[in-house]
């Protein structure tokens, strides 16, 4: 199942950690593309000066989300 794992820059999970959980979805893993190998399905975004209270009221949130359910 794709999983979107959107954070802040400013939020209280560092982007370090956010990185871990996608690694943990086989994201950020191999090169894709690299020898023919798709991009994992699940994303990571991380989005500029942004914390878990205002991340849903930025238009990047909104584009994020939305190309990622089409």
């Amino acid at each position: 199942m794709p999983v979107l794992l959107a954070y802040g820059d400013a939020d209280s999970i560092p982007p370090a950690h956010a990185a871990e959980f996608f690694a943990l979805l086989d994201g950020g893993l191999r090169d894709a593309m690299l020898g023919g190998s798709p991009p994992p399905a699940s994303r990571l975004a991380i989005l500029p000066g942004t914390t878990h209270y205002d991340i849903l009221d930025t238009s990047q949130a909104e584009k994020l989300i939305t190309d990622f359910l089409q």
